[in-house]
């Protein structure tokens, strides 16, 4: 076993004590020998840290602090892991026993690569029915232009496996505790700057599908990507757009944002992102105008058929 490399499976939970059981049982079902899994408890209130403790005991490495987020409990399993190698995954998630081993071949095989991610499996709350699962993206030259270009990250966190020292290089994921969704995004952006990635058309992870988002996820995931659009004005963007279509982007995030500060009930706040949204782009501005009256005169409620009425307008 020690002339196998080390892989630590770093596993951040929060209120998940009903199900983290699968996602720590397919960590320590890999065919690879040589898996440490590391448990980060944040702040969960369901008794997650002892039920763990009682049923796994020295099976795993068990931590926990104060709620903070999922890139912040990362960090600490990061900051824990002795493994030349990092597997994150989610509590809701599963590795199929192939995973770690498959990812561990692609790394032998082009000692160049730094990330290697795989392909997924939706499959139903249950953890095992088979849902539909979009195809496989594989990057073709340039991964940070492609990442940069997509409103969101197409790389699933529970299918990505790292070498330790790239993650630490890039300073891990941000330490904001309001950075709650999307921090993943932020950190392939950062990783892809300096890194190469690898993709493997497998399905090496169950990814389990819960019901509808709750708004306070649609916002958090809103707030989220604007984060990202911005931290990464610092991350050499201009090799890949335009500065007009960069202004563009980052005007649709607050645009977004917008809409569901908007949707709770935020009207000031909503207002403030349209304006933001008006100046980084005033080219774009005619509509805004229109949802930022809105907010003044309409209901949350009417968001819907507002944004109808304003697409038949500019029709025009």
């Amino acid at each position: 076993m020690s002339n196998q490399p080390l892989v630590s499976i770093i596993i951040p939970t929060f209120n998940r004590r009903h199900i983290i059981s699968d996602a720590i049982d397919s960590g320590l079902a890999q065919t690879h020998p040589h898996c440490e899994i590391i448990v980060v408890d944040d702040g969960s209130g369901d008794d997650t840290f002892c039920f763990l403790q009682g049923k796994y005991g020295e099976q795993i490495r068990l931590f926990r602090q104060e709620n903070q987020g999922p890139g912040i409990a990362r960090n600490r399993g990061i900051a824990e892991a002795g493994g030349e190698f990092i597997h994150f995954l989610d509590a809701d998630d599963q590795l199929l026993p192939e995973n770690v081993a498959t990812c561990l071949e692609v790394f032998r095989q082009r000692p160049q690569v730094s990330v290697v991610y795989s392909h997924y499996q939706f499959v139903a709350a249950d953890g095992t029915t088979p849902q539909e699962t979009p195809p496989f993206e594989r990057f073709s030259q340039d991964p940070f232009c492609e990442l940069l270009a997509k409103t969101g990250c197409h790389i699933l966190i529970s299918s990505s496996m790292y070498r330790a020292a790239a993650l630490r290089a890039v300073g891990g994921f941000e330490a904001d505790t309001r950075f709650r969704s999307a921090e993943d995004w932020d950190l392939f952006l950062r990783l892809a700057r300096q890194h190469k990635f690898y993709g493997i058309d497998q399905r090496l992870v169950l990814r389990r599908m819960h019901g509808d988002m709750l708004s306070d996820d649609k916002l958090r995931g809103a707030w989220g990507r604007l984060r990202t659009v911005q931290n990464a004005r610092a991350y050499g963007w201009e090799a890949c757009m335009s500065a007009d279509e960069f202004d563009s982007k980052e005007a649709a995030r607050h645009h977004m944002l917008a809409l569901y500060l908007w949707q709770q009930g935020e009207r000031r706040r909503a207002r403030q992102h349209f304006e933001q949204a008006m100046a980084i782009c005033p080219g774009e501005a005619r509509p805004r105008r229109l949802f930022w009256l809105y907010t003044w005169l309409l209901p949350a409620s009417a968001m819907v058929w507002t944004s109808r009425i304003a697409r038949v307008i500019l029709r025009r």
